[in-house]
């Protein structure tokens, strides 16, 4: 299982190619999967401070 710090640096990186690349199409999916990590990051944090899982040890 993934962290929320490396689903948000993903989401990070997606924000990045959003930013960079020239077609419409493509920068919509980059920023949609962009939020898709950052809803993974947001229910994982809410999981993991209601007890139902365990933080990852670094």
């Amino acid at each position: 299982m993934h962290s929320v710090a490396e689903y948000l640096e993903t989401a990070a990186q997606f924000d990045d190619l959003a930013r960079l690349t020239f077609e419409p199409a493509l920068r919509a999916r980059y920023a949609h999967v962009a939020e898709c990590y950052r809803l993974l990051a947001s229910e994982l944090q809410r999981l993991i401070e209601t007890g139902a899982l365990k933080p990852e040890q670094p």
